[in-house]
């Protein structure tokens, strides 16, 4: 059985061609607007709204945590496990901790004072900080 296996691996390997060492298709796409045709108060529009959004995703991280947590400890407090408490807590932490670490995480990185602090910086003319701009995508800007 196993001869049978490594020959048709084999065959197939063989009779299969390598697209490995062909050169990358272009990934330029005619008629897109490039970064240079966005006018400052596009990307100011654009920044707001990226904090906007990460701040909205952080409150419902927090409160699909908060609501597991509740969920999750009603639940156990419920039911009989025999004096389990390690079992309860780690099912707490992580079915309820992750979420609500995740969206106390976004609400502290996209809070107001870093907006303002942000974009203060780019309406003194110097580039937007890094951990802004990597996650400033075209969705973000209305054309």
């Amino acid at each position: 059985m196993k001869k049978q296996v490594l020959i048709t691996c084999l065959a197939l390997g063989l009779g299969t061609s390598a697209l490995a060492q062909q050169p990358a298709a272009s990934t330029a796409v005619v008629g897109t607007p490039s970064k240079a045709t966005y006018t400052h108060a596009d990307t100011v529009q654009a920044v707001r709204q990226l904090f906007h959004k990460r701040r909205t995703g952080g409150w419902v991280w927090t409160a699909i945590g908060f609501l597991s947590i509740v969920r999750v400890g009603a639940a156990s407090a419920d039911s009989d496990t025999g004096g389990n408490t390690a079992g309860k807590v780690m099912s707490v932490g992580v079915v309820g901790g992750v979420p609500t670490a995740i969206g106390i995480s976004k609400l502290v990185r996209f809070n107001h004072e870093k907006e303002t602090a942000a974009l203060s910086v780019y309406e003194q003319g110097k580039l937007l900080p890094p951990y802004v701009s990597r996650r400033l995508k075209r969705k973000y800007f209305v054309l």
